[in-house]
């Protein structure tokens, strides 16, 4: 779809393409502009939080491709009649965020909308070879998520009445966490492909960086960390439609190890917690095996979280294995 939308002249030849959710211009040969865009419904129901999330959700692909935040501008959709004491609060929310993130809040734009939304566009500033890109995964990389999977399930819990806020509050802390961290371990120790875990669940965005790197991967489902309760209620059925609409469409890319593609076993809670869309997700990182320990142990004295989630491999190209 996007082939058939106008391009720029070729003249402006600093706008790199990219398979990235963050856009990236070259002003000079020392300096780029990182941008995305990001915005959505609430997943919690305290204001304040909903405001922490979607700023650190937005922030995240800044931090995928190793730069670091400059300005951040409010995306507000708001219903007028709900007045403005909520709003405040998720203004507040995710203005603490942005100054977490050392970057200026730099104004917004705002709409009357039936259902709230918020978010951020985000600018960012990196050298040329400071940027990691999702497309330089190599056979032998380890493969390293920074985060638990499963928010998306909570919050589908927590709208059906089965849990509290309070409840899944140690997800949404994890969640509402910058990956600035993250990214700095990253870009110190040097790797090879990195992508923020959000909307598509880990499967899904790994799937695209396998594709995009021209490489396959190994996933080991019992080393994938997961927030407690999770698979409980996935075996209830409690879980967005988008998990199951991820399953479909990465399925095809899927085998089981010694299996054919799209041979799994698709009601596996273990297997669908990997389909799970995530707000605010972590890394996913494809470090070089001899820097791998260095990766981990940058994570743990940073007090990031760091689980060795499985390995990139020949192919065939975006093809995912998975272990037991």
């Amino acid at each position: 779809m996007l082939d058939a939308l106008p391009r720029s002249s070729p003249e402006f030849a600093r706008l790199l393409e990219t398979h990235d959710d963050a856009a990236v211009t070259c002003l000079s040969d020392d300096l780029c502009l990182v941008q995305t865009v990001d915005f959505f419904t609430p997943i919690v129901d305290s204001p304040y939080w909903f405001g922490q999330l979607a700023a650190a959700n937005a922030l995240s692909d800044v931090y995928a491709m190793g730069a670091r935040p400059l300005t951040a501008m409010n995306l507000v959709a708001w219903p007028a009649d709900l007045g403005m004491t909520h709003l405040s609060e998720i203004l507040q929310g995710g203005a603490e965020k942005v100054m977490e993130a050392g970057a200026e809040l730099a104004g917004g734009h705002s709409i009357d909308d039936k259902e709230p939304k918020y978010g951020l566009a985000v600018t960012g500033v990196a050298r040329p070879d400071e940027i990691v890109y999702n497309s330089g995964a190599r056979p032998g990389d380890k493969l390293v998520l920074t985060k638990r999977l499963g928010i998306g399930v909570l919050a589908s819990a927590l709208k059906q009445g089965l849990l509290s806020e309070d409840d899944m509050m140690p997800a949404i802390e994890e969640a509402a966490a910058l990956n600035a961290g993250a990214a700095a371990v990253m870009s110190a120790v040097g790797v090879h492909a990195c992508t923020d875990v959000s909307g598509f669940g880990l499967l899904g965005h790994l799937g695209e960086m396998l594709a995009a790197s021209s490489v396959g991967g190994v996933v080991r489902i019992a080393d994938v960390p997961l927030h407690n309760g999770v698979l409980e209620l996935i075996a209830q059925a409690v879980y967005a439609g988008g998990l199951r609409g991820n399953r479909d469409f990465v399925l095809p890319r899927l085998r089981a190890a010694g299996g054919r593609p799209g041979e799994v076993e698709q009601e596996d809670p273990r297997l669908l917690a990997l389909f799970d869309p995530q707000t605010s997700g972590g890394l996913l990182i494809a470090v070089p095996a001899d820097k791998h320990a260095a990766l981990l142990s940058g994570l743990r004295e940073g007090g990031v979280g760091g689980w060795t989630v499985g390995e990139v491999t020949a192919g065939p190209p975006g093809t995912v294995v998975l272990e037991g």
